[in-house]
């Protein structure tokens, strides 16, 4: 009987412990949880590597940095995508409160606008034959736009960036307007020059002038110039010359 009654206490004993050892155990786990969360919290908190990442692709202005690509969009979102996951996991397993996930979501709202202006800088650029218009907030005018440009195309990449850009404001903002403004009146400027040289009137020379001196890409105005034949070209280098002495 005494023998039988060790058993049993012998038995309450070890499930005694092992639900002790297994809540000391739980306990633990839920603490490592909570420490990789603080860890996490850290990468994505001031001054914190991933955010120090994001802030580094534009400068104090707020212009992106020209250096960037698209590749830096592309590995800081998988890795914010992964600390994110991996919040969510600990917090969902865990019963965890935390607001983890969303000290996330604020990086990663901050790098998907920056990826939106950067794609969108993207598109400024790719209406030039080459080069690079729009670098760290500086627009070159220089560059040579394609021949095949139309004045509809910048109206509706200016509705797109109104669109996608509503109810922002700052350097980035007012640089982008500025350069579509001046894309759009070197558009019109070349069709209204190439009309007048289709024409080919002379008394159109002294407009066709003024107009090739408000051409501010030297290729363009130097091949439309080469396309001006007969008395026009004659009345245009008059006029050219007359205006050089000016």
């Amino acid at each position: 009987m005494k023998k039988k009654k060790w058993i049993v206490l012998v038995g309450v004993a070890a499930v005694a412990f092992g639900g002790w050892f297994y809540q000391e155990m739980k306990e633990n786990e839920v603490v490592d949880a909570q420490a990789e969360l603080k860890s996490n919290q850290q990468l994505v908190g001031k001054d914190g590597d991933l955010t120090l990442a994001v802030e580094k692709l534009e400068d104090a202005s707020g212009y992106l940095k020209m250096s960037i690509k698209e590749d830096d969009f592309t590995q800081l979102e998988a890795q914010l995508a992964a600390v994110k996951s991996e919040n969510e996991q600990l917090i969902a397993k865990y019963k965890l409160k935390s607001n983890a996930v969303r000290h996330v979501e604020r990086l990663e709202e901050k790098l998907s606008l920056l990826r939106q202006r950067f794609e969108f800088q993207e598109e400024v650029n790719r209406l030039f034959i080459d080069g690079t218009a729009i670098t760290q907030g500086v627009f070159n005018q220089k560059l040579v736009l394609k021949e095949d440009l139309t004045q509809l195309d910048i109206h509706k990449l200016e509705a797109l960036f109104e669109q996608t850009f509503e109810y922002q404001e700052g350097s980035w903002i007012t640089m982008i307007k500025q350069s579509l403004e001046a894309i759009l009146l070197q558009v019109n400027v070349i069709d209204n020059a190439s009309r007048m040289i289709a024409d080919s009137k002379v008394e159109d020379a002294k407009n066709l002038v003024i107009l090739l001196n408000n051409i501010t890409a030297t290729e363009t105005k130097i091949a439309l110039l080469t396309q001006v034949t007969g008395e026009l070209r004659e009345a245009v280098f008059e006029e050219l010359q007359l205006s050089n002495r000016l």
